[in-house]
């Protein structure tokens, strides 16, 4: 409801509330004789304050949503946008750009959607410099396309037993070993080259704090990792994710009986003949699986698979001039945005709620089904499946969630009594726990949207009945 039509309901319910305050005073100069009788039904004045209760009701409601919210903001540095069924509801600096930890992965989604299509799928291949004679190739090369899945069984078995990665969608990185036993190769004496030449080469951003890199939260860039870049058994981060590829898959193929020789890193030279191929689930599927789980490898993995529309190798910076780009395309008023990174690890990153929130209802779109199909469900998955777990807004609310030291944020949907859309983000000086408390906190405020008075504690009651001669 916009400030007009506030006005305009206020004005009509004071002219009402006047007319029945004269009609009180008429029923008593009445008669004092004149009592109700039985059988007489009770009036309410035609011009009754009482016959507009909805626009009374509606008000009110949202008046108190907007007091319960300004609270639970108090004290941080926050935006907030909400969408009811009839437009926007609430805006609290809904046009100023902050920091968006993981929300700010809805924009490399969309992005990436919308170069590539949902239908998308990368593609890793093996290539040989001939075909296999009698069962041997001098050499194999792995080439990578930039998929952000590919997973070991070890790996697969680590996700499945997470609760928030549980859903994650892979591709089968045996499923290369396999392919080359079925080419007949059973010798390859000078070994497994991995070839990532299709990103750059730099394994990390040097604006992320090194924290985040020390503490796993994203394993090694390259267009050529597997289990997000990790070695096992030690889980520790692969210094070159593409020679640690070549490398588990020659532990496979010695699995399979396959002598496969050592393992190296190199690009692969442009005439060969493809031995196998493995094909990740489309893109729509790893985009929902990313914004489920926030995972930060596959975000800057697809921005850098954006920069390869521009140049090869593609980068960060290309990438994330594609998004603003895609996202200028669709419509979005880019002007406040500071895109540094596809994760939302920057802390210098700048997103406003407004942007957010128009990322949602491109997500209506089935071109984009996957920014809302990928959104976390609280008590049921992803990163909200241990949030609201028992309680009312568990599997009603679901939403991206952002967290950071001092920034957190939550975005999407939430249908407890009125289907809302929101985005919410804070900055402050806050451990990153108190910041899932306090979207938490916003969230249950929407959820309680539209308690207030009834009709019958906010106006007085009708008339009494009179009784009149048949």
């Amino acid at each position: 409801m916009t400030r007009r039509h506030v006005a305009l309901s206020l004005a009509l319910a004071c002219a009402l509330a006047a007319v029945a305050c004269v009609t009180v005073a008429v029923r008593s100069s009445a008669p004092s004789e004149q009592l109700p009788l039985a059988g007489a039904r009770m009036v309410t004045p035609l011009l009754s304050v009482r016959r507009a209760p909805a626009i009374v009701d509606d008000d009110v409601a949202l008046a108190r949503l907007k007091q319960a919210l300004s609270q639970a903001l108090a004290g941080t540095n926050a935006c907030l946008a909400v969408d009811g069924p009839g437009g926007r509801m609430v805006s609290i600096n809904d046009g100023e750009a902050l920091a968006p930890a993981s929300t700010l992965k809805l924009l490399t989604a969309t992005a990436a959607l919308s170069v590539f299509g949902p239908d998308y799928r990368f593609r890793t291949t093996v290539v040989a410099p001939s075909p296999p004679r009698n069962g041997v190739v001098d050499r194999l090369w792995l080439v990578g396309s930039g998929d952000p899945v590919l997973s070991t069984p070890a790996h697969r078995a680590a996700l499945a037993g997470d609760p928030v990665t549980r859903g994650d969608v892979t591709t089968p990185f045996e499923a290369l070993a396999d392919g080359i036993v079925a080419a007949g190769v059973r010798s390859v004496p000078h070994g497994i080259i991995g070839d990532d030449h299709l990103f750059d080469t730099s394994r990390q951003l040097s604006l992320w704090p090194a924290r985040f890199v020390a503490n796993g939260e994203i394993g090694p860039l390259g267009a050529l990792t597997v289990d997000a870049g990790f070695v096992p058994p030690t889980g520790m981060r692969a210094a070159d994710p593409a020679l640690n590829a070549a490398a588990q898959l020659g532990s496979l193929l010695n699995a399979r009986g396959v002598d496969a020789g050592g393992a190296a890193h190199a690009t692969a030279p442009g005439s060969t003949t493809v031995i196998t191929s493995v094909s990740s689930p489309p893109l729509h599927d790893i985009v929902a699986s990313m914004l489920a789980s926030s995972d930060n490898l596959t975000a800057e993995l697809l921005a850098r698979l954006l920069g390869t529309t521009v140049a090869v190798p593609g980068t960060t910076q290309a990438g994330v001039k594609v998004v603003l780009q895609q996202l200028r395309g669709l419509g979005v008023d880019t002007t406040s945005l500071n895109v540094l990174d596809g994760s939302g690890l920057s802390p210098d990153d700048r997103v406003p709620c407004d942007v957010l929130l128009d990322l949602l209802q491109i997500g209506d779109r089935p071109h984009f089904r996957a920014l809302l199909d990928g959104l976390p469900v609280a008590g049921e998955r992803g990163t909200l499946a241990a949030s609201f777990v028992g309680t009312p807004i568990a599997g009603h609310l679901q939403a991206k969630t952002g967290s950071l030291d001092g920034v957190t944020g939550l975005a999407g949907l939430l249908n407890v009594r009125v289907p809302l859309r929101f985005a919410y983000l804070a900055n402050g000086s806050f451990p990153e726990n108190a910041g899932v408390s306090m979207r938490e906190r916003v969230a249950t405020v929407l959820a309680s949207y539209p308690e207030s008075p009834s009709a019958t504690a906010l106006l007085p009651p009708p008339a009494p009945p009179v009784h009149t001669p048949a």
